[in-house]
């Protein structure tokens, strides 16, 4: 009875989808798009914070996770078999399904994300755009679903820089959070399996390895294609972040917006660790960043 329940359930959410995506794809203009920015990178990585950073500012749009209701769907699924038509449909019921939604893996709207639940994020939108899902002139999309993403780009054998040379408005960006608090905020959660090699029974100091191959690949991107890959550290970030990432997006820079951001933008680690795990991290980064010494200096500054 339970399997016939649950069957019926996800056809209905699945019909129910599909409906969204035609909908939006008669009633949603979206001549005005600049770019879509994939987040990159694992989760418990900034990837909240960097949501509601672009939340908040006036020509941009958020799409909290909803990987369910995207990639299953060939219609709007560009990433692993693009065509002009996939990307417009993408970037329609991406729109759309970003006015509702629920919290969780479900997604839509970043309000429903915990960034919202109280606090300054919410006030700052509210003061600003009241309750308006979403704002009038929307020049950037900001997807945040890295590591699913990912998952599904190399599921399909998909280089992200093919890709981005068959549709130039994509681009990614990268925050970077303390690794090694990342990694245990990872293990806690359990958000780590969603990396292909990781599992309950992976460490710490594989999750770490793994965080880290992830950004490296990044990085490697970011060489070939600058113009099309933004990161920022959590260490470093201040009022001239704000202003490359506009430039980055294809938005105007925004003073009021950046005075908001730079107010909520306050990071302090919760974690501590032993002096085995920060010397493995060192280790780490010393052996894969030997080609990117700025980075690499970035990186061991979480330990420093």
């Amino acid at each position: 009875m339970i399997g016939k329940w649950w069957a019926k359930r996800q056809t209905k959410k699945r019909l129910q989808q599909e409906k969204n995506i035609i909908l939006s794809a008669s009633n949603i203009d979206i001549s005005s798009i600049n770019t879509l920015i994939c987040l990159a990178g694992p989760y418990r990585n900034l990837t909240t914070l960097t949501a509601s950073v672009a939340a908040l500012h006036p020509n941009c749009q958020v799409l909290n996770h909803a990987h369910e209701r995207i990639l299953p769907h060939h219609e709007v699924d560009f990433f692993s078999d693009y065509t002009s038509d996939k990307w417009n449909r993408f970037l329609q019921y991406g729109l759309r399904i970003s006015l509702g939604g629920e919290r969780g893996r479900t997604g839509g709207s970043i309000m429903h994300s915990h960034a919202f639940d109280h606090g300054n994020v919410k006030d700052l939108y509210q003061k600003r755009y009241a309750e308006n899902p979403i704002k009038d002139h929307v020049k950037s999309i900001l997807w945040k679903e890295g590591l699913y993403l990912a998952n599904h780009l190399r599921k399909h054998n998909v280089d992200p820089l093919s890709l981005i040379k068959q549709q130039k408005k994509l681009k990614f960006v990268l925050p970077i959070r303390n690794v090694l608090d990342c990694a245990v905020s990872n293990k806690k959660t359990t958000l780590a399996f969603i990396f292909d090699d990781i599992n309950e029974d992976s460490s710490l100091k594989e999750i770490i390895t793994a965080i880290l191959e992830e950004h490296l690949a990044f990085f490697k991107r970011q060489q070939k294609m600058p113009a099309h890959f933004f990161h920022f550290f959590e260490h470093s970030f201040d009022k001239e972040t704000l202003i490359a990432y506009c430039h980055f997006a294809n938005i105007p820079f925004d003073e009021q917006w950046a005075l908001d951001v730079l107010s909520i933008f306050n990071i302090k680690s919760k974690y501590t660790h032993c002096q085995e795990t920060i010397q493995f991290y060192k280790e780490e980064v010393e052996n894969k960043f030997d080609d990117y010494p700025e980075i690499k200096t970035k990186l061991l500054a979480f330990c420093s």
